[in-house]
């Protein structure tokens, strides 16, 4: 749920729930390499992945239209494997600010909506977990 701080340039958002605890998310305005919208989604803040923003397959299908060539996508370490990554050019907005970004989502497998360190490290972030809220700064 998106809503106004107590400062000016302040945005917040309330934690998820979660299996056992709540988890802190953002509400991030998406738009393509066209700059046509997509829209506002709430993407899970996950400062262990070192993307910028990651979408399921279905919904990066939008941002096609700004993909990288091959020789350009990422590849990440997990625990258990390597994932190779479909990266597409974007635009962001949040709390005011236009950022370009890069969206990516799993060349096998479903995905999940994350926002990483790539856009996090951009931004004032706030997690305030006793209030179970996250902010960004202005």
């Amino acid at each position: 749920m998106a809503g106004r701080g107590a400062g000016a340039g302040i945005e917040c958002w309330s934690y998820a729930p979660g299996v056992r605890l709540p988890y802190p998310v953002v509400r991030l305005r998406l738009y393509n390499a066209a700059l046509e919208e997509y829209g506002e989604i709430a993407l899970q803040v996950d400062t262990g992945y070192e993307g910028p923003i990651m979408l399921p397959r279905g919904e990066y299908e939008f941002f096609m239209i700004g993909e990288l060539p091959r020789s350009l996508w990422r590849t990440y370490r997990t625990l258990t494997d390597t994932v190779t990554m479909r990266v597409a050019r974007a635009v962001v907005e949040v709390a005011g600010q236009q950022l370009e970004v890069y969206v990516e989502s799993p060349l096998y497998g479903g995905g999940k909506r994350l926002v990483g360190r790539g856009v996090l490290n951009k931004l004032r972030l706030l997690l305030d977990g006793p209030s179970s809220k996250a902010c960004i700064l202005a």
